[in-house]
């Protein structure tokens, strides 16, 4: 039940997030503008105290809620997974130790660089500039096509439900940096995961150490366990390392499959 709930919300704030920056003809609420504010680091530039206080106290009560519901990246990351998955019936994860140095490495020259005033890095990184880079950049111009495809068939039966929209690019430059960020995260998910979560990603450092003393956590039935180390294949995060019936990301409890 917790696994379909946690599905459900996923999904629901990555198609609000995406349908938010995609509307073009403003359909939505503008209401919905209170997803886009659920994002840690336009928080912290914007110094919305309240928002940072909340994802902070989220994450210590229930661990990285924000990277597996909230973050759209992290959504997008789930459902290349997904696909991968499906694609490749026997595709399995294992664990792999934390790559610890690269991670705080990239956090800290990432923070450094933001409080001398280079903001580029931290736009590149941060998760949240990244899905929007995809979508303005790559995937709104699709649905403009696709807007315009339905205005030319829907008009010859003189339905005039759609009107045709000017298809634009920023600028070739963010094009390009969109482009590459898409192909590198798609890959890095298809490929591995949720590694550019756990390796990269600055809000997945700073949130991964505060979810280690996190209050509710995963505990092991170990009269249930027979060994058989499914949750160690199935964890996309490759943080459950069933030889040592342990977790990288929540080190006190044994594990159960």
């Amino acid at each position: 039940m917790l696994r379909k709930i946690r599905i459900f919300l996923s999904v629901s704030v990555f198609l609000l997030i995406s349908l938010y920056l995609l509307d073009f003809a403003e359909l939505l609420p503008h209401q919905f503008h209170v997803l886009t504010q659920l994002q840690l680091i336009p928080a912290i530039i914007g110094l919305h105290i309240g928002i940072i206080v909340f994802l902070l106290i989220l994450t210590f009560i229930f661990g990285r809620v924000y990277c597996s519901s909230i973050c759209p990246l992290g959504v997008y990351q789930d459902i290349i997974n997904w696909i991968s998955r499906k694609t490749h019936k026997k595709k399995r994860f294992k664990f792999k130790p934390a790559l610890n140095i690269l991670r705080w490495s990239v956090t800290g020259i990432t923070i450094v660089a933001f409080l001398f005033g280079f903001t580029f890095l931290l736009g590149l990184l941060d998760p949240y500039s990244a899905f929007g880079r995809m979508t303005v950049h790559i995937f709104k111009p699709a649905y403009l096509a696709g807007n315009n495809l339905l205005e030319t068939i829907f008009t010859q039966f003189g339905n005039h439900t759609f009107y045709k929209v000017s298809i634009y690019i920023l600028s070739i430059s963010s094009l390009v940096v969109a482009l590459i960020t898409l192909l590198s995260i798609s890959l890095l998910a298809w490929i591995d995961g949720r590694i550019y979560c756990n390796s990269i990603c600055p809000v997945g450092t700073v949130l991964g150490f505060v979810s280690r003393y996190s209050i509710f956590k995963i505990r092991i039935d170990n009269d249930l366990c027979n060994s058989c180390g499914s949750c160690g294949r199935n964890c996309k995060a490759s943080c459950i390392d069933t030889k040592e019936d342990s977790c990288r990301v929540h080190h006190s409890f044994r594990l159960i499959y």
